[in-house]
């Protein structure tokens, strides 16, 4: 890619951050994404949009717009894990220190690079650091911070989910796991324990890649004063062409994720709470005719998730 393209910095001084920004059907989004590159005050960093199988003209728009902008195009769907997996291997190809994840629907603030590679370069145990994810349409509110793993009803808790920012959400911390939206993993914790684990294809995979760093040695950190600005559900947005079943993969990825890393008192308690919560909304009668069918598509993913299964040609995803 030529030296003065608004998506490439390098000072060789700084460690190398390759970002990579997934997009499925979103071209006005990833089209406000990538305009908002040349923001980072960071001095050495790369950016390549992983296109994944599009039909909504994102490439050619792109190409158009930012003809220097680097893309990877995939052939079809591949999901979060499987598009993410292609551009992580492609940023340590080209000499990247760290990898940082980006959606489509995200806005970059100045500073996001510096503050990840900051916390992270005190630390050679530090296998992740994780930005703090604010509301594009309200920046005063938190859209996430970081994740707590419960094994609750919904198998995991985002902590300032819809709460007002402040210097609660500005500290550096560690946690069980940090929001895939904003996720810069170090070199080293990628070549230990590999990329996402694509039989999950979307959702989870960011918990379920945490753990597994966790669980080789190293931490996972939360940087309150690393900022993206998140529109949030993109992919499920009910007026795309084709919307992400967000459900159906919150039910497969929950008992996925139980099965493969809880003890067995873990998984019975998950799955007795998530099924008691399921069916006291269905008793309760708060559902209108769509949320019946949405829940049905949850619980159809829990038992594909007990069975092993994937429907992505049923779902239209591929």
């Amino acid at each position: 890619m030529p030296a003065n393209s608004t998506s490439t910095m390098r000072d060789s001084k700084w460690p190398c951050v390759g970002v990579v920004i997934l997009n499925w059907n979103g071209r006005d989004d990833v089209l406000n994404c990538v305009s908002t590159l040349p923001r980072l005050d960071y001095p050495n960093y790369f950016a390549t949009v992983v296109d994944n199988g599009s039909s909504d003209g994102s490439v050619a728009a792109l190409r158009e717009r930012f003809p220097q902008q680097r893309a990877l195009v995939m052939e079809k769907n591949l999901g979060f894990c499987g598009g993410n997996n292609r551009g992580i291997a492609d940023a340590l190809e080209h000499g990247a220190d760290y990898v940082l994840l980006l959606n489509n629907d995200t806005e970059m603030h100045p500073a996001l690079l510096r503050e990840l590679v900051e916390v992270a370069a005190k630390d050679a145990r530090i296998g992740a650091v994780g930005a703090k994810n604010l509301r594009l349409e309200n920046p005063r509110q938190v859209w996430g911070a970081y994740g707590e793993l419960t094994y609750g009803s919904e198998l995991v808790y985002v902590q300032g989910r819809s709460q007002p920012d402040g210097p609660v959400y500005e500290e550096v911390r560690d946690a069980d796991w940090v929001i895939g939206n904003g996720l810069m993993m170090s070199r080293a914790a990628v070549e230990r324990i590999g990329g996402f684990d694509e039989t999950f294809f979307g959702y989870h995979e960011d918990v379920d890649w945490c753990a597994r760093a966790r669980q080789a040695g190293f931490r996972v950190v939360f940087n309150g004063r690393a900022i993206i600005f998140h529109k949030g559900f993109g992919a499920a947005d009910p007026s795309r062409p084709i919307k992400f079943p967000v459900l159906y993969f919150l039910g497969r990825n929950g008992i996925l994720f139980a099965r493969k890393h809880g003890s067995p008192l873990q998984r019975v308690r998950y799955a007795t709470l998530f099924l008691a919560r399921v069916a006291r909304l269905f008793v309760l009668g708060r559902l209108g005719r769509e949320e019946r069918e949405s829940y049905r598509w949850l619980l159809r993913g829990f038992y594909h998730g007990l069975t092993g299964r994937l429907v992505l040609e049923e779902l239209k995803l591929q």
